[in-house]
């Protein structure tokens, strides 16, 4: 059975970034021998999982998600179980297979549903070639995938939604932290000029401050952006 992946060690306290809780994920994945990992919020029915969400965290390569505009239907078998199970649960992909992994070759999909203290439902999937884990090793997986993602919430997750920023005013902080112009956003989200610089006024007055530089640093010391 493998031991614990980090949830004891120095490494999670010092997770203060989207950056840092992406190294976690992806070594808790390795440690399960998979090779590629999924977190992010599970939505309806419909609209399944979004890869570009600010929250989600993936390492999947990006020619896979071409054609998908980042997202995955709720059709996908993996997605599906994961909407209705509370329990971690490994899937095999030969009988299941799968949009997200369908470029990867790997046989085994291992999925942990995840809850934030507001009710918002993850899940964190990782694939990979193993054979599928035993209750025990699933056991150890759930608990320290609980224990990661309980520390992202509190230093991430919490902190969006305490200023209160929605995914389109993040996108437009994260591009300005980039050096980007208003006139350079609206081409890459495709709104008008006029409608970033609404946003970034609307941005200004949640994080309460006064210009684009203190609105990156402040985006930057909440860990609204790594």
């Amino acid at each position: 059975m493998p031991e614990a992946a980090y949830h004891l060690g120095p490494e999670l306290v010092r997770a203060v970034n989207r950056m840092d809780f992406f190294r976690l994920f992806k070594a808790l994945a390795v440690n399960q021998q998979c090779r590629y990992f999924v977190l992010s919020e599970v939505s309806g029915e419909e609209e399944g999982i979004n890869l570009q969400h600010p929250h989600a965290l993936h390492n999947l390569p990006e020619s896979w998600l071409k054609g998908t505009n980042g997202k995955s239907l709720g059709a996908d078998p993996v997605i599906a179980e994961a909407r209705r199970s509370t329990a971690p649960f490994p899937m095999d992909l030969a009988r299941h297979p799968s949009v997200l992994a369908h470029a990867s070759g790997a046989k085994t999909a291992i999925v942990v549903p995840l809850h934030t203290l507001a009710a918002k439902r993850y899940c964190l999937i990782m694939f990979g070639e193993a054979s599928l884990p035993k209750h025990e090793a699933m056991a150890v997986l759930a608990l320290d995938a609980a224990l990661i993602f309980q520390r992202y919430y509190a230093v991430i997750l919490s902190l969006d939604s305490v200023s209160g920023l929605n995914e389109r005013e993040i996108q437009i902080v994260r591009w300005t932290s980039e050096g980007k112009t208003s006139a350079e956003i609206a081409i890459i989200l495709g709104l008008s000029e006029h409608t970033v610089n609404s946003y970034i006024a609307a941005i200004l007055r949640k994080l309460h401050v006064v210009n684009r530089a203190q609105m990156v640093a402040s985006a930057l010391r909440s860990g609204l952006i790594a």
